[in-house]
């Protein structure tokens, strides 16, 4: 362990912040690395060492740098500094799906349930993607320990026992009779041999196979309702019956039923994938967007429908339809759905034309400059105060650790709360400033002043600092109008006097 006298450390940090300024960004970060002791005093050692990296366009030494700082703030139970450099580390590498599990722990440790869950549920997905199985149900029993009301970690666990495995895979033996029934409902020359009565099958089965050809016929000629009757029938016979729940799922979609069945669609393509018969799942996925082209959720299912059966060009192509419509219209839902598809879409093909379309909302070229992205869709219902105060917070941890941009976004929610109006109006200002964007500062400033809650002595603070403001954009008639309002507060008299002599 190396200790520092001040003057030593004084004099390291400035030689680092000179060669930095110098953009000799190798030295700089041989300065940072001196003062390096071991301790968790080293997060912001780390840090900064991480910023330097993706000055100097090495993403991946960033990342690294990035993971001890987030280690250190950790283990020295700095919470939102730790989350504010995971999600850094998000931002550099989208891929890097093991934060999510990081992310979630810590918002659990905070009481932040709802969060947690979000990142589990993220990192579960990608899990289930890439066929670590296992590692999905132990994030779902987490999840439901959490929460053991949450629908889709129930939903989840009691597919994957064994139970439910064993009866899956001897459905899915069965499923292409079903798909078959469906093809005979676009096309009744196509009626396959199974489904014919004449077959030497045993009672029951010939009874049940009459029963699935009349359904056929009837959701061929329109008549839903008889039709749903008699599957519905079937369906209390054989719970989960594939062929039968296909057909109904067809059913609704030929009804215009979108929500229902995409929801059936969903589910019994993704039980395809796990019996690895991709054909059923492809051609089922395909019947649902022939009539709902713009279905983000299932476009990214073919997507990895054919990922997984090793077609790489059709995998682009349907992840970046969905990546194309997400960009367009986000949902709420699914928060980190387009980087995840950029990252996907690179990696497969790195020269594909959506990599080049979608390069700048992901990947500024320029590391100071503002990232563009994904606008963030509205979010449904009133945030609670709790929440503000939580987004101020992490907005401090944003800026402390250099995530100006992230930082601004985080301020620009807080302000809608009260406890933290002004001073998160001030932080976002100070982050703006900082960046060199003092029109938007500005902007800001006006926009706390004309808040219905700003009043009394908050009013006073605020039009102190717009005041300053149009100073220094050089604009004296806007700084007197607003200081003439609080002539006598702090230095105004003296600023007030020195504008009307420089005039």
């Amino acid at each position: 362990m190396r200790w520092f006298w001040g003057t030593d450390k004084n004099a390291i940090v400035e030689n680092a912040q000179r060669f930095a300024a110098q953009g000799e960004f190798d030295n700089a970060i041989a300065e940072w690395r001196k003062l390096r002791t071991g301790q968790p005093t080293d997060s912001m050692i780390y840090n900064n060492i991480g910023d330097l990296y993706l000055k100097r366009h090495a993403p991946a030494e960033a990342v690294d740098a990035y993971f001890q700082a987030a280690a250190a703030f950790r283990a020295e139970g700095s919470t939102l500094k730790a989350i504010a450099v995971y999600r850094k580390i998000l931002k550099v590498d989208p891929a890097r799906y093991e934060v999510y599990r990081d992310l979630g722990d810590l918002n659990a440790e905070r009481g932040l349930i709802s969060n947690a869950i979000s990142d589990y549920l993220t990192l579960t997905k990608r899990c289930l993607k890439e066929g670590r199985t296992q590692e999905a149900i132990d994030l779902y029993r987490t999840i439901a320990a959490l929460d053991a009301s949450n629908v889709e970690a129930k939903q989840r666990l009691a597919e994957f026992s064994p139970v439910s495995r064993a009866q899956g895979e001897s459905a899915m033996q069965r499923a292409t009779t079903g798909e078959q029934a469906a093809t005979a409902i676009e096309d009744p020359t196509a009626a396959p041999a199974s489904l014919s009565r004449e077959q030497p099958q045993a009672g029951p089965v010939i009874s049940r196979l009459i029963v699935l050809e009349a359904a056929v016929g009837k959701i061929r000629e329109g008549k839903y309702t008889e039709a749903e009757t008699a599957l519905t029938d079937l369906l209390n016979q054989v719970p989960g019956d594939p062929e039968v729940c296909r057909l109904l799922a067809m059913l609704h979609l030929k009804r215009g039923e979108l929500a229902v069945a995409k929801a059936e669609f969903q589910f019994l393509a993704e039980a395809a994938m796990r019996a690895k018969e991709y054909e059923i799942a492809e051609s089922m996925l395909g019947e649902y967007l022939k009539t709902e082209p713009k279905c983000v959720a299932l476009h990214e299912l073919l997507g990895r429908v054919y990922q997984q059966k090793g077609n790489r060009a059709s995998a682009v192509a349907q992840y970046g339809k969905a990546l194309a419509l997400l960009v367009e219209s986000p949902e709420p839902d699914m928060p980190t759905l387009p980087a995840e598809l950029y990252a996907d879409i690179k990696l497969m093909d790195p020269d594909s034309p959506f990599v080049r379309r979608f390069a700048p909302v992901f990947e500024p070229t320029d590391p100071n400059q503002e990232a563009l992205s994904v606008p963030e869709p509205a979010r449904p219902g009133p945030r609670s105060e709790q929440d503000y105060e939580i987004r101020y917070e992490l907005g401090v941890a944003l800026k402390h650790t250099g995530s100006l941009n992230e930082a601004i976004e985080e301020f620009r929610v807080a302000v809608n709360g009260s406890a933290r109006l002004l001073d998160a109006y001030r932080m976002l200002t100070a982050c703006l400033k900082e960046q060199g964007r003092t029109k938007e500062a500005i902007a800001a400033m006006e926009q706390a002043l004309a808040d219905s809650r700003c009043i009394g002595d908050t009013a006073v603070s605020v039009r102190y600092e717009l005041g300053r403001l149009y100073e220094t954009e050089g604009l004296p008639d806007k700084a007197v109008q607003v200081f003439a309002t609080i002539p006598s507060f702090l230095d105004v008299p003296m600023r007030l006097k020195r504008i009307t002599n420089d005039g």
